[in-house]
């Protein structure tokens, strides 16, 4: 089995890149990505970009040039409103959903149905086995929950644009990546995951209140721990 962990910051594979002592490559376009090891099992690990578009594109070269079983995105999160997360917990994927997809009927709001498109879709799950693998063999030192998840072309810039959102899609939490994730899944026909840690509240924008290196580094961890135990 060969399996590929993408985040959208090379920071954001630090840990990973360190445990499993991985070598920096690049694909013949100059894609970087590293090659890491683990019970002699070829680990690959890649920055894809901040963003769905930077996500996509690069996600769609790696795994034509990897040609990995699985991938298992990782990375940080705003945690909803209502969504019951606090910052340093961490939440594993069980569906994305593309904010501004479809008719915008607010500030990062939309609905894509009524458009009646083919193949249009505005909510792509994930592989339930694998996230559910990942949330089974969890280490009990923090909590992990598993739920839908938001991606949005930009983040909620206040509380009340974070509560419109949790009230519109009920996700647990917002990020910028995943959705593209899901659709690479469901095009390549291979499994995805994806699993953040929460590193603040979506809508509050004063970062002395967040903590991305918590957040990635246990986000990192639940990857590591799963994948330790499923080699």
């Amino acid at each position: 089995m060969v399996t590929c962990i993408v985040a959208a910051l090379d920071s954001e594979l630090d840990q990973a890149k360190k445990e499993l002592n991985a070598r920096l490559s690049r694909t013949a376009s100059g894609f970087i990505y590293y090659i890491g090891v683990l019970r002699q099992n070829p680990i690959y690990l890649a920055p894809v970009g901040a963003g769905i578009v930077s996500a996509a594109v690069t996600l769609g070269h790696l795994l034509t040039h990897m040609k990995p079983d699985q991938v298992i995105m990782a990375g940080s999160a705003g945690a909803l409103p209502g969504s019951g997360l606090e910052i340093g917990d961490v939440a594993v994927a069980s569906s994305e959903i593309l904010a501004e997809l479809g008719i915008c009927s607010g500030e990062g709001v939309g609905e894509a149905d009524s458009l009646n498109l083919l193949g249009f879709r505005q909510t792509i799950e994930l592989d339930e086995h694998l996230g559910c693998s990942i949330v089974e063999k969890a280490e009990k030192t923090f909590k992990v929950y598993r739920g839908v998840f938001l991606s949005v072309a930009g983040v909620s810039n206040q509380p009340s644009h974070a509560l419109t959102r949790a009230g519109r899609f009920g996700a647990l939490v917002e990020n910028m990546e995943g959705y593209a994730l899901a659709l690479a899944g469901m095009r390549f026909g291979i499994k995805v995951a994806e699993v953040r840690g929460v590193s603040n509240i979506a809508g509050i924008r004063d970062k002395s209140a967040w903590n991305l290196d918590l957040a990635n580094e246990r986000a990192q961890s639940l990857v590591l721990n799963y994948l330790r135990r499923e080699y």
